[in-house]
């Protein structure tokens, strides 16, 4: 499957799955309210707020993934697939709103207590419910695995029909429990279901803000990338690697790739050129690659980067450096390059740049050491 086709079916799904949640949601949350009414419940009303929410949910949902179909334009050059994450910090918002106001009313309902009333009716509205429920959590699941990257927003819509289900179960639990021996359970149930709507929403609200603010890529999309960097055989190496994320499957790559500095620029151009070409179709990715010479036929250079490696693995074998250049013209002398440091390891910046700087300064004299330090390096 293409990108663009894999984008058109996120799309498809992301509407579907809107159309369907509203109108059941919207049925469930009216027979709820009639249900609430009528038993006198808390619990149940809340529950029918809670329905209601999921029908402001599902139109956002609808909103979000109308408004990330639409293609870049002057204002947002980058797309507008961001949209499905906002959608999302939207719906998860809502449900901590709408659970905390569960809470307040269920407390009220503990202060105050009132006998609910038994009524078969409403014992298989909530049993319809629960049915609804479990039948939209598999049915937004198997639209999310249709698309080969998992909709953050169908995840969240999965977890909040399976919460809702088990939330009535436990309504209904409670319900049975009181019309049978009077006790007056329905304020802390609903007090304890308000709480756990809560929880999800904070915990769907960090997932949707991460996205937003960016987090490290998936593991598995950086390895493919890396497969398809290695398989050009005539680069020596590469580096820096920075994917930006503008919504799902929407990538902006930048990469630095190595070359032999005996090329001519056409040569290294055309290399490329391939590269971000292969990233365009398996990627879906603007990629921009920068291009590094380097020189090999330099002994004194050559000479100077083992020395820098051996001295680096004899600290530590986890060490490794990149963008290496030993400038040495007229009175210019410098050496260059970026230090990425291993994980585990404690020494500051500036203890690192002091070691090297005495160790090169022993064995070949004054060399200007500019050093960069790289502690969150992607390709690790």
């Amino acid at each position: 499957m293409s990108a663009q086709d894999e984008f058109d079916l996120r799309i498809n799904s992301g509407m579907k799955s809107g159309l369907v949640g509203l109108i059941m949601n919207l049925l469930l949350a009216v027979l709820k309210v009639f249900a609430g009414i009528t038993a006198g419940s808390v619990s149940i009303l809340a529950d029918a707020i809670n329905s209601f929410g999921d029908t402001a949910s599902a139109i956002l949902t609808i909103g979000g993934f109308y408004i990330a179909n639409k293609p870049a334009d002057k204002e947002h050059p980058y797309g507008h697939q961001r949209a499905e994450y906002i959608s999302g910090l939207i719906i998860s918002i809502i449900i901590m709103i709408v659970g905390f106001e569960f809470f307040m009313s269920s407390i009220e309902k503990i202060m105050n207590p009132t006998s609910i009333k038994s009524s078969k009716l409403v014992f298989l509205i909530l049993g319809f419910s629960v049915l609804v429920k479990i039948g939209l959590a598999f049915y937004y699941q198997s639209l999310n695995k249709e698309i080969e990257s998992e909709s953050i927003v169908l995840t969240a819509l999965v977890k909040d029909s399976i919460n809702d289900a088990l939330m009535t179960l436990v309504i209904i639990l409670s319900y049975l429990i009181e019309v049978s021996l009077a006790w007056r359970l329905d304020g802390y149930i609903g007090a304890a279901v308000a709480l756990f709507i809560v929880y999800s929403g904070v915990i769907s609200i960090i997932e949707a803000s991460n996205n937003l603010l960016g987090i490290r890529p998936d593991s598995e999309l950086v390895e493919q990338m890396r497969d398809v960097l290695d398989s050009y055989e005539n680069i020596l190496d590469y580096h820096d690697l920075l994917i930006h994320k503008y919504g799902p499957g929407n990538y902006f790559v930048t990469v630095d790739i190595e070359m032999d500095s005996r090329w001519t620029l056409l040569e290294a151009h055309k290399v490329i050129d391939d590269i971000e070409r292969e990233f365009k179709e398996k990627f879906n990715s603007t990629t921009v690659c920068h291009l590094d010479p380097i020189v090999l036929d330099n002994e004194l250079h050559n000479e100077i980067y083992a020395f820098v490696k051996r001295t680096l693995k004899n600290r530590d074998e986890k060490f490794h450096f990149h963008d290496f250049r030993v400038i040495d013209y007229k009175q210019t002398k410098e050496i260059h390059f970026d230090l990425v440091i291993p994980k585990h390891l404690k020494d500051s910046d500036e203890q690192l740049y002091e070691f090297l700087e005495n160790a090169l300064a022993e064995k070949y004299g004054d060399y200007r050491l500019d050093l960069k330090f790289d502690r969150y390096y992607l390709l690790e």
